[in-house]
């Protein structure tokens, strides 16, 4: 019989067992992930700092004396989304002797205090390693909203008949703060058009705008801008990706957060011969992997990054409950 239990101390040994297994079977389809954690105590730290969280809390499951799987959730709230939950990377583990469906019992059992309290969105952080447990979510009635891919740069060459005679490649700084906001809503409007439809306010937009000029004093960037004559062709920006208890960053990495092509020089290859310099030069940095994630309604970019060699290992999903089951219950 499984009974499912609020996350007590008792339950962490055995949840961190869980998932460095999950993390060593994660690992066979995806290498470059960091080893570190197929040891259960470093798995151990992982769970221990999302319990440390101020809204985060969780449940196990648990045949006689055996924790068989569990999962963390986080209460959050902001202007996009609203309440909702959110379950990271680390937040689901079950055993290798349970059929995948029992995510779907944790699930049922923890999302009723969820709805109970007026959280009808549920996002979650999801591994590809495992295609089954992807598939419960689906079948649970989660969607696809993100992905996120690595580059290994280790065996990376850019094509020798890419270029583009008339692009211009440099990289920015301080001086190039007005050229950063006329470009900074390049990627949401376009991702507000069809058929993406991701809608952004008038406000959104003014803080894009304002962060893309931060970009130039930041010292920590790594920013490139593409030009055709006196014309901004495209820019690409990375930082070092540094998080000793994530499951999710490959060591000496960089994430690519921003991207675009000028949208009236789109499809003539400005983007790829752009892309190809700055992995080049992120390879003469000394970085071993770029980390990139996008939209999945993007066309654009679901065709563009995985042309390039990244690989998707991780997608964020949702899920939207009707607010009504709050009252109508068909009573």
């Amino acid at each position: 019989m499984i009974q499912f239990v609020g996350v007590e101390e008792i339950h962490i040994r055995q949840m961190s067992a869980l998932l460095a297994k999950r993390h060593e079977k994660e690992r066979r389809v995806f290498p470059y992930l960091p080893q570190i954690f197929e040891e259960i105590d470093e798995a151990e730290n992982v769970i221990r700092k999302e319990l440390d969280k101020p809204f985060v809390s969780g449940i196990v499951a648990v045949r006689g004396i055996d924790v068989i799987g569990y999962l963390l959730y986080e209460f959050k709230e902001d202007t996009d989304r609203g309440r909702y939950i959110l379950m990271n990377y680390e937040s689901v583990a079950i055993s290798d002797k349970e059929h995948p469906s029992l995510l779907r019992l944790l699930y049922a059992d923890a999302g009723a205090e969820w709805i109970q309290h007026g959280y009808f969105t549920h996002v979650m952080m999801i591994p590809l390693g495992e295609q089954a447990l992807v598939e419960q979510w689906l079948e649970q009635g989660f969607s696809y909203e993100q992905k996120y891919a690595i580059l290994q740069l280790k065996d990376f060459e850019a094509p020798e008949n890419l270029e583009h005679d008339k692009v211009a490649i440099r990289r920015g700084g301080r001086v190039d703060a007005p050229l950063l906001k006329k470009v900074a809503l390049w990627n949401s409007i376009h991702q507000a058009a069809a058929p993406s439809w991701h809608p952004i306010t008038k406000e959104t937009m003014e803080n894009i705008k304002q962060s893309y000029m931060d970009l130039s004093e930041d010292k920590e960037a790594f920013l490139w801008i593409a030009e055709l004559g006196e014309r901004v062709a495209g820019f690409h920006v990375y930082f070092r990706k540094e998080d000793g208890t994530s499951l999710s960053a490959p060591p000496n990495c960089a994430v690519l957060p921003a991207a675009s092509t000028n949208p009236d020089m789109r499809g003539k290859g400005i983007g790829r011969v752009l892309a190809n310099h700055c992995f080049e030069e992120m390879k003469k940095e000394g970085f071993d992997y770029l980390y990139a994630d996008w939209h999945t309604p993007n066309q654009i970019a679901s065709y563009f990054w995985p042309q390039l060699g990244f690989e998707p290992f991780m997608i964020r999903m949702s899920r939207k409950i009707d607010p009504r089951i709050a009252w109508a219950h068909g009573d």
